[in-house]
């Protein structure tokens, strides 16, 4: 059984092309390479057809062709180094790719995709980031749960769907996005180990902040104590000072306009019940 489920998802990462279209929180982005790409399954929903007005280019191109001398690494272990080149602001990236891991690695198998792409780059132009969060949907309204790993971000979830029938956007990356003076939250293609990647939105009426408790006791946050769950959260490159005090700005700007709450919780219908009559205060 174990051999049929790897060569089952081998089978689904040998979908390859050399310029590949899709969007992300309503943003177009192209790549387009210089050799074949292997598409991660998780990438499929947010696959569109040619775009006419991409707004973030990603040119794919082997370390043995690159000829720009400006480079800023992105990723790098004992075998590998990628680096991203900017080549003109928020809008076009050169992603240089040792040759010999485009064809030993799957470039954008699991958790690759944000780790070679550099995402959060481009996401910030767009006053988006990516917060560490499963994401449900309740009667078209927003709901993200964040919380380190291991918490129960994906149990309350699971609870909302199973008891108000709410559908989960994403079990574990959320983009966050502001747009026309309102946060939105998008699926993304990472989940993490739910396998919940849907190219999907909503406006956002709450995140809400869990911790495992003995009873459900929900508590709305203001100020610094809703900012810092969120910049714990949230992923980012800490040594890149410009990136970090645009974030922090954002972040502020996130935690004053949706509503950030506390909830100490178990795992049952009372847990929802209690975020529910809470957000039903706001609405």
């Amino acid at each position: 059984m174990a051999d049929e489920s790897i060569i089952y998802h081998l089978l689904i990462l040998e979908d390859k092309c050399t310029d590949i279209f899709f969007e992300i929180a309503s943003i177009p982005f192209e790549i387009k390479g210089q050799t074949e790409i292997s598409i991660h399954s998780s990438m499929q929903p947010f696959i569109v057809e040619n775009e006419e007005m991409v707004d973030v280019k990603y040119n794919v191109v082997c370390e043995s062709n690159m000829k720009v001398i400006k480079e800023k690494s992105i990723y790098a272990d004992e075998v590998y180094k990628i680096d991203l080149c900017q080549i003109e602001e928020g809008k076009e990236y050169d992603l240089c790719i040792p040759e010999k891991m485009l064809l030993n690695k799957k470039l954008f198998e699991g958790s690759n995709i944000w780790n070679f792409l550099a995402f959060e780059f481009p996401l910030l132009e767009k006053q988006a980031f990516i917060l560490h969060s499963s994401f449900v949907s309740w009667k078209g309204n927003g709901i993200l749960f964040t919380a380190p790993s291991g918490t129960g971000k994906s149990t309350q979830a699971d609870l909302w769907e199973k008891y108000e029938a709410a559908d989960i956007y994403n079990g574990d990356r959320t983009i966050v996005r502001k747009m026309n003076g309102e946060y939105y939250g998008f699926g993304s293609p990472y989940a993490g180990t739910s396998g919940i990647y849907r190219n999907e939105s909503a406006p956002i009426k709450a995140i809400v902040v869990i911790e495992q408790g003995p009873e459900n006791i929900i508590q709305r946050l203001y100020g610094r104590e809703a900012f810092l769950p969120l910049f714990r959260e949230t992923l980012m490159n800490t040594w890149n000072k410009e990136y970090m005090e645009k974030m922090t700005d954002l972040l502020m700007d996130a935690a004053c306009q949706i509503p950030v709450y506390h909830l100490s919780c178990r795992p049952d219908q009372d847990a929802v019940n209690t975020v529910k009559n809470e957000i039903l205060k706001e609405l």
